[in-house]
């Protein structure tokens, strides 16, 4: 798998520079973002802009049907699980949004997340378990896609493990 580093410039307010715990976790995202062209170098634009900075958001990973787009460093904390600066889904996990434009396939780029976890679970030597839904941290419906499809998020899961069985 191809993952292009776009990384945000250090020294931003959405880029903290802080060292993450572990990673013990990988937290899975949707982009809330369905118009079109949102694709996952677009997002990468979003990150390094002034409003993502102001808020202050970011996050390791954006999916697509077509590739991987890389953000931080897996050693640097992110501002996805909106749990505060310092909250347990910040600082400990690896966040993962997988893109849902309306001109993409998001079969695809569901794929190609089942795909990127299996990856990091092996390279991170953790298990199935430290997968995690945005909802974990604070509530919000989030993957919302994944989460409203009947067994949805269980069939995710499934995929990351037929693809660390094939890695």
């Amino acid at each position: 798998m191809d993952i292009i580093e776009d990384f945000i410039p250090a020294g931003r307010k959405n880029r903290p520079g802080r060292k993450i715990n572990g990673p013990c976790f990988i937290t899975i995202h949707d982009t809330a973002n369905p118009e079109k062209g949102t694709d996952a170098l677009n997002h990468a634009r979003y990150l390094k802009g002034d409003h993502a900075a102001e808020l202050p958001i970011s996050w390791h990973f954006t999916v697509d049907d077509t590739r991987v787009v890389q953000h931080l460093p897996l050693t640097e904390m992110g501002l996805h699980a909106g749990d505060g600066g310092e909250g347990p889904g910040n600082s400990t996990s690896i966040g993962i949004e997988i893109c849902e434009n309306a001109d993409g396939n998001r079969t695809k780029a569901e794929d190609h997340a089942s795909e990127l976890v299996a990856k990091l679970l092996i390279d991170l030597k953790l298990g199935i378990g430290a997968v995690v839904q945005h909802n974990k941290w604070n509530g919000k419906d989030c993957p919302h896609i994944i989460r409203k499809r009947q067994d949805g998020w269980s069939i995710f899961l499934e995929s990351i493990k037929q693809k660390m069985h094939q890695i």
